[in-house]
């Protein structure tokens, strides 16, 4: 066995070249090469499967949006202000551009000084008079706010905008950064090597994902190009070389071939001259699908998307269900719900619950809506197990009837298990109120 030796924590074998200078992996490095603004828009725009990674996890964080947790009439105003605003697709849309390098969501307080500090407390019933996303592009950012203490370390002293098509002599708006919710794309690590902008709004997915999507799109092309010579018919013909400078020659030569041609199709036969020799080659496709499927896996993995999901195929392997990978990217879409856009949408929900309601209910919220909705089994099931669940609470004493007999029905409607009950049950309220009232009734 060679020397080995163990220098700066490094294992090096002077034998086999293992570590030094020999050893071609030694001249490998990391390099980075920013994306456009224009390559950003051209991959987005032109490949099918980086669109599809990018549109994907801004979807389906969006596509079972949210429950309030509030009363009855609350949870009507604030639905129909979500709905006023078209908060829900701005949200996914402020999702896909932050994917795209960042985005910024203007709170628009009509009557305000935009440049000024938003205070919630002063906001009436609609207040909010609109909301509106663009991308990263069309802001420019003031310098960052450095004072320690200050609410806003680490954001812009203000975001500027100035809207295309404008008057050239217009003004451009600069907004308070408490009234721009920015939506920011890929974690930039601070080690000082990107400018201020880049650190703040992060990098496009389009950043990491690049090079899967070229080589799995550049792997799908060769194979289309072979498509057009899986069968190539070869023919020799004597003289060829030494005749085809004339063009009496090339006239007859094409004319050969149509002749060939219309008689293997015609009467199935290729006729050919004593000298000619005839020869077809057939290009074989095995391994093929498995290649180009893997660098689509790959794709996959940079986008932490299932290829179930990505690619809407069934899953591969015997017995395979595909219910683990769907699983495990729900996990993480909520783990993005969670962590990234929730605290987005309570900042706009200080705003938006004022000027739904008239002010601040300190306890409305929200949940995230369930990403899968169960089968008519699952859901059975469910039932069975909760009045098993209810049956056994019951029998212990430990809560009292009427509380139990609320929680039930709160369960049942929340569940929609009974269509209809709710109403049922206001029904039912009103005719025990108007029997207390006239008991001779």
């Amino acid at each position: 066995m060679g020397d080995i030796a163990f220098i700066n924590d490094r294992l090096v074998n002077v034998m086999t070249g293992l570590g030094t200078t020999a050893d071609k992996r030694s001249h490998g490095a990391h390099v980075l090469s920013p994306v456009s603004a224009q390559q950003v828009e051209a991959a987005y725009r032109g490949s099918w499967l980086m669109r599809k990674a990018i549109d994907l996890p801004p979807y389906d964080m969006t596509r079972a949006w949210r429950n309030w947790q509030a009363k009855g009439p609350q949870i009507e105003a604030l639905e129909a202000e979500e709905k006023r605003l078209g908060l829900r697709e701005k949200v996914r849309r402020a999702l896909v551009l932050a994917r795209l390098g960042g985005a910024g969501m203007v709170l628009w307080v009509e009557g305000d000084r935009q440049d000024s500090p938003l205070d919630p407390a002063r906001i009436g019933v609609g207040g909010l008079a609109a909301i509106q996303v663009w991308h990263r592009a069309g802001f420019t950012l003031g310098p960052m706010i450095d004072l320690w203490g200050d609410r806003w370390f680490g954001h812009p002293a203000w975001y500027e905008v100035r809207l295309a098509g404008t008057a050239a002599q217009a003004q451009p708006v600069r907004f308070h950064p408490s009234r721009v919710v920015a939506f920011r794309g890929q974690e930039v690590p601070g080690l000082g090597l990107a400018s201020w902008q880049d650190q703040f709004w992060g990098d496009p997915a389009c950043q990491s994902l690049q090079e899967a999507v070229d080589n799995a799109e550049l792997a799908q092309a060769g194979f289309a190009a072979l498509v057009t010579e899986a069968r190539l018919d070869i023919v020799k013909m004597p003289g060829l070389m030494q005749n085809v400078a004339t063009e009496e020659y090339r006239e007859r030569v094409l004319r050969r071939f149509e002749l060939a041609n219309l008689g293997k199709s015609t009467h199935r036969a290729l006729v050919l001259d004593g000298e000619e020799e005839w020869a077809q080659r057939e290009t074989s496709w095995a391994g093929i699908p498995e290649i180009i499927a893997s660098y689509v896996q790959i794709v996959a993995g940079a986008a932490d998307i299932p290829a179930t999901r990505l690619l809407g195929k069934s899953p591969d392997g015997m017995n395979a269900t595909g219910d683990g990978d769907i699983r495990n990217y729900e996990t993480m879409i909520s783990a993005r719900q969670e962590n990234d856009l929730r605290p987005l949408l309570e900042r706009i929900d200080e705003v938006l619950i004022r000027s739904a309601t008239g002010g601040r209910d300190p306890d409305i919220g929200f949940t995230f809506a369930p990403l899968s909705l169960p089968t008519a089994a699952d859901e059975a099931g469910l039932f069975k197990t909760s009045m098993d669940a209810v049956a056994a609470l019951k029998a212990t004493g430990m809560v009292p009837d009427d509380a139990l007999a609320k929680g039930v029905q709160n369960l049942m409607v929340e569940r929609g298990w009974i269509p209809g009950l709710d109403g049922a049950l206001a029904e039912g309220s009103l005719i025990d109120e108007t029997a207390a009232a006239d008991p001779g009734s």
